[in-house]
């Protein structure tokens, strides 16, 4: 263990709050997603977070030695930021794209780009907590616990967040929420 850089509070309040924001925006876009397309497309929401999810975790797997040492804690710090940036500017994106229901060129680019610009902040949500749970050995149940608490809060959080705004302000509190984390 000697040698080894050790999760500071902040890392756990870091990951408790980027796992409760990622796990809200989800559960949003399932809301936005059946309201702004054909309500079965709100479903795709959840394979965009596993999506973006694995797509971060693997770009950790891929190049450790950019979440090494010193570097890590700011790793962190920068996928949590992109986050909750791109939580946000793929929520705007999203309702720029014409939703065109026909089995075209352009209706299947329309969703295709609507999909690939919604799993990005997951990558950075996957980056942000799959470093955080393989690069601190020590403290890895500690970390998961963490992730666990902040995941269920954001499904529980998630309830009176609706009942006070909508669906587009919530994914705001999200994103600031992100960026913070």
């Amino acid at each position: 263990m000697e040698g080894q850089v050790r999760a500071s509070r902040w890392t756990y309040l870091g990951l408790f709050a980027v796992s409760l924001a990622t796990v809200m925006y989800e559960i949003l876009l399932t809301r936005i997603f059946s309201v702004t397309m054909w309500y079965h497309f709100a479903f795709m929401a959840i394979s965009l977070a596993m999506f973006g999810l694995t797509a971060g975790g693997l770009a950790v797997y891929r190049n450790p030695q950019h979440y090494e040492g010193r570097s890590l804690k700011r790793q962190l710090a920068l996928s949590s930021f992109f986050f909750g940036l791109w939580a946000l500017a793929s929520f705007l994106i999203h309702l720029l794209i014409p939703f065109i229901p026909q089995t075209s060129v352009i209706g299947v680019a329309s969703l295709a780009t609507t999909y690939v610009i919604t799993a990005v902040p997951f990558a950075f949500s996957g980056i942000c907590v799959c470093a955080a749970l393989t690069k601190f050995p020590g403290q890895v149940s500690k970390l998961y616990g963490a992730d666990l608490a902040g995941a269920a809060t954001g499904c529980v959080l998630l309830i009176p967040v609706l009942r006070a705004v909508d669906a587009p302000t919530a994914v705001v509190l999200v994103a600031v929420l992100g960026t913070a984390a």
